[in-house]
């Protein structure tokens, strides 16, 4: 256990997003995947990301679920769009 979050996900696989406490609200996705060291699984549970975040957690190569979230995939799908180009349907 640590109260370090550079600790705690330094090789993490997942993360999830389970209090709204405002130090994790402020998260960036750049710097959750700095810390982790990959891509990794996202679990929201209770809305704490908003969907610029999600799109930037795709676009990192990460996993997003989201409790109550179904939009979640056409985010995912907005970004592996962009990714494969315009002449890509």
């Amino acid at each position: 256990m640590t109260t370090d979050l550079k600790d705690a996900l330094k090789g993490s696989d997942a993360v999830v997003f389970a209090v709204r406490h405002k130090p994790y609200l402020d998260l960036e996705p750049d710097d959750v995947v700095s810390m982790s060291g990959a891509p990794l699984a996202v679990v929201d549970c209770f809305g704490t990301l908003d969907d610029t975040r999600i799109e930037r957690y795709f676009e990192l190569g990460c996993e997003v679920k989201g409790l109550g979230r179904g939009h979640i995939n056409r985010i995912k799908d907005k970004v592996r769009k962009k990714k494969m180009g315009p002449d890509s349907s």
